[in-house]
């Protein structure tokens, strides 16, 4: 049991010595960004798409 305990604290002092979590890190803050650009542009999106229709139900009325 007091091995496999040291070999725990090892296993986990090898993993923390590591550059794979910053790794993870930049992946997660790039993901992030790509994130918050989708939505941004979907938002932008949105609107275009909001005022068009706005715009065809205007005229569609005008001809009524």
């Amino acid at each position: 049991m007091h091995q496999r305990f040291w070999n725990l604290i090892l296993k986990l002092q090898y993993t923390m010595s590591g550059e794979d979590g910053q790794d993870m890190i930049e992946y997660a803050l790039i993901a992030a960004l790509i994130g918050c650009a989708c939505v941004a542009t979907t938002q932008n999106f949105a609107h275009i798409i909001l005022v068009s229709y706005n715009s065809i139900t205007v005229a569609f009325d005008s001809y009524a």
